[in-house]
């Protein structure tokens, strides 16, 4: 039987690099927040993964794993290097794992050097298309900064997982931009490409991992899940899992 894949976009826990919109949100280790992550992990636990994904390095599986196995012991995260205990990787993914008995967790990235000419050319000779994009980028922001005010960890997560706002994200943040630049400077079209790069990495270490009859939670920032949704339910292999039913 095919693999059936449960596909949870997040928002990131904790520091994550440089982002066009800057998420803040509120402490996950406040005993507040750490009370709605259980609401979360609880519907998760209904899935019953025997495989659980993130979005970290793959070439990094080794120390994942090592610093995984050390988590399955105390319930702590060691001092490491790739990894803060307020990342979703361990908050959701270890906790999961713990709890089901896992002996791994599965890294599935793979980094690209995502091209930043687009942005610069498009401020100096397409300002109308720059104006647009950087409203886009500043509306979302306030959005995520009063649902982070307002919502629980559980309502963060249904809203992030609705489907229009997936496609909205994917619209609005890749596919707007990929208009940028002609003739031998097509920059909106590179940065597309890489983007898709990434995500093509993605899944061919997913379809590395996968086996037959595998229950698979796939957890990566909700950026990504138009473009990884997609490639899961045009994949002849996998099952696309409807998240919505294990968010209710």
């Amino acid at each position: 039987m095919k693999a059936k894949i449960l596909m949870l976009g997040t928002y990131h826990f904790g520091s994550c690099g440089e982002h066009l919109i800057e998420n803040n949100p509120k402490d996950i280790m406040s005993d507040k927040k750490q009370k709605e992550l259980k609401e979360l992990i609880d519907r998760l636990l209904k899935f019953k993964p025997n495989k659980i994904a993130v979005e970290k390095d793959k070439d990094k599986e080794d120390e994942l794993n090592r610093i995984y196995s050390k988590y399955l012991k105390s319930g702590m995260v060691i001092e490491n290097t790739i990894l803060e205990e307020r990342n979703e990787v361990v908050q959701i993914g270890f906790r999961l794992g713990k709890t089901l008995s896992h002996e791994k967790i599965y890294p599935l990235d793979k980094g690209v050097d995502l091209p930043v000419k687009w942005l610069e050319y498009c401020k100096n000779n397409e300002p109308q298309i720059y104006k647009n994009f950087m409203n886009t980028i500043d509306k979302l922001g306030n959005e995520d900064k009063e649902d982070f005010e307002n919502l629980t960890v559980l309502e963060m997560f249904k809203k992030m997982n609705n489907p229009t706002n997936i496609n909205n994200m994917h619209s609005d943040l890749y596919l707007y931009p990929n208009q940028v630049g002609e003739g031998s400077n097509y920059y909106g079209v590179d940065f597309l490409v890489e983007w898709y790069r990434r995500n093509l990495y993605i899944f061919s270490n997913l379809q590395k991992i996968a086996k037959e009859n595998d229950r698979i939670l796939v957890i990566y920032g909700a950026g990504h899940c138009k473009i990884l949704r997609n490639f899961i339910e045009d994949y002849n292999e996998f099952e696309l899992v409807d998240v919505s039913e294990y968010l209710k």
